[in-house]
Parts: C-alpha cells; structure tokens; sequence
C-alpha cells in the first residue's frame, strides 16, 4: 500500500462495494484485524436504513403536476432538473451524515491509542495526561500512556525516571509498566526511577502503591520505598524525603493547634501514625516542626509532657500519660 493513500479511501470503496487491488485488499484486511472494534461498529453505522420521517416527505412529482399546467411556456427539460436537483440534495445530504459518523469513529480509535512523550533535554519535564494526572519527566525518560476502558483502566509505560501525582477516578486503576518494575495504584504520589538495573526502585510521596518484580510483590505506603537489591524486592522507609523527591526541607508551624490535628497533618505529610491516649486530645502545640526530623514522635510528646512509645520504627508510635 502507498504511505500516502489514506485508510479512510479504503474504507469508504469497501463500503460502497467498489472492487480493490490485492495490495489494497490486504492493506484493508491488516487495519480491520489491528482495529476489529472500530470496524464492526463503523460496520454496524452503515447497516443501519436511513428513514425519513413522514412530516417532512415531500413528493416532487406530485409538487410538480401542480405547477407545470402555469409553466406550459418553459422547457420540460426543467422538471428533470428539479428533481435531479432534489435526488443530489438528499445523496450530499446522506454522504455528510456518513461523513460525520466515520470522523467520529476513527477519532474514538485514535484517542484510545498510546500517547507517547519523551524528555530529551537536560532539565525535568512536566506533562499533563489526558486524564489530567501530573507527571515529572527526568532527562532522557520515555512514557507512553493508554486509556483501554474503566476496567483495563490506565496504563503507562516507562523508561528511566518519572515522578507520578495521579488524578483518582472513582476507582479506575493506573499501571506504570517498566522493564524491572510495575506499579498499581488507585489515586497517590509516588516517583519510579528505573534508570540503573542495580538501583531500580518506587518510591512513594503520599497514598500506597503495591510493586511487582517478577514473582514478588509488596505494598508500600507513604514515605516508604521499595528496592531492587541483588533481585531480591525490598521494602524499607524513606529516611530523606526531601533528598528523594527532590524538595526543599519543610517545615510545619503551628500555634495553639489541637494536638489531634497536629497528629493528623503529620500523617498525611509523612505517612506517620501517631496514636494519642484518652485524655491528650486537650493538648494545644505551639511549635516548628521540621518534616525531616526522625523524633518527630518524641518532640510531640515532649511538648504534651507526656512519653512516647515506638510501636513501629519510622512509621508507627503510641503517646500517652506518665
């Protein structure tokens, strides 16, 4: 088939029954097996009869025995013409409605195909997916996005660095496939760096992720990575946030805040828990309080008067009453 001869010319002859040449057949054939939805429901457009409905039928010859008997005088070529020009008009008319239907279905096609971007500058990329999730692309990185259905959901592919902020859609999922490492996630922020075979890992911002490796499969939350080491997956927590995502140190302030609240926004900074005992709710901190700081815990509590219990390293604590 010639690069330049267009598949719609193929489609609309195929339709119109008209005879085609075996390069032109099998160049058909090819589209209609890599395209089998959009071609049986562009089969299924043109099956449908074209009615027209009874209020706006207008029968010419009728119209026109009426009016001939005042133009004895003129040709009678004339009424020819007229309903010539009659039968053109509902044809141009019937084509355009084709026209459309055809437009619509190869757009449908082609926005259900990967969207691809790549980053070949020396400076981080942000792009907007069509699903409006945010992505970070690092030099030299690939992406190639796919929207299948709310089933199949959302699908990326990538090669080298990205960091994902991915728009929840009442439960569609979002894939991030790569040659080490796939990721799934229902809503969240998290950075996939798989740049170096050896140093190959997930790192997430807020929300969980759960990361496939061959026959391994974990699930990581905030603040927490998951490694390739030797093979192996392994999940561990971010000691540096700001050193992984690449952000400046934040720091938290809070005056006179209901310890209740403090404890909630550390959460959802960190993905730190910190369970109060009944009673401690009264508490108001006043206090700077850096996210970088691994006694995050211990500070709290200093500041209600109150201990600390390390349930969990990094991720898990309990406050309570001397």
């Amino acid at each position: 088939m010639n690069k330049n001869e267009d598949i719609n010319e193929l489609l609309a002859r195929y339709f119109a029954h008209e005879p085609l040449t075996l390069v032109q057949q099998r160049a058909l054939d090819e589209w209609i097996s890599a395209n089998g939805q959009e071609f049986e429901r562009m089969r299924k457009l043109m099956e449908i009869p074209v009615k027209v409905s009874k209020e706006i039928h207008f029968d010419a010859e009728k119209a026109w025995q009426k009016i001939e008997p005042r133009l004895q005088e003129r040709p009678k070529t004339v009424a020819f013409r007229r309903k010539m020009t009659f039968i053109w008009s509902a044809a141009a008319s019937l084509l355009l409605l084709l026209g459309i239907g055809a437009f619509y279905l190869f757009r449908t096609g082609t926005e259900e195909q990967l969207i691809r971007y790549a980053n070949t500058g020396t400076k981080e990329q942000r792009v907007l997916l069509p699903d409006s999730s945010e992505v970070i692309l690092y030099p030299n990185a690939t992406l190639a996005y796919s929207f299948s259905g709310k089933e199949e959901g959302r699908h990326a592919q990538l090669r080298g660095k990205a960091f994902f902020q991915v728009k929840k859609m009442h439960g569609i999922p979002f894939q991030v496939e790569t040659a080490l490492l796939n990721v799934e996630v229902l809503g969240t922020s998290f950075l996939v760096d798989v740049t170096r075979q050896e140093k190959a890992g997930v790192y997430v911002k807020t929300g969980k992720v759960r990361v496939e490796a061959s026959s391994q499969e974990v699930v990581i939350e905030a603040n927490e990575k998951a490694e390739l080491k030797d093979g192996a997956l392994q999940a561990d927590t971010i000691s540096r946030p700001q050193d992984v995502f690449g952000e400046e140190q934040q720091v938290l302030v809070f005056e006179r805040t209901p310890v209740t609240e403090v404890v909630s926004v550390i959460a959802e900074k960190t993905g730190m828990r910190i369970d109060l005992e009944k009673g401690l709710e009264k508490n108001l901190i006043t206090t700077r309080i850096s996210l970088s700081e691994p006694d995050i815990a211990s500070e709290l509590a200093f500041l209600c008067g109150c201990k600390c219990e390390t349930l969990v390293e990094g991720k898990h604590y309990r406050l309570y009453e001397k």
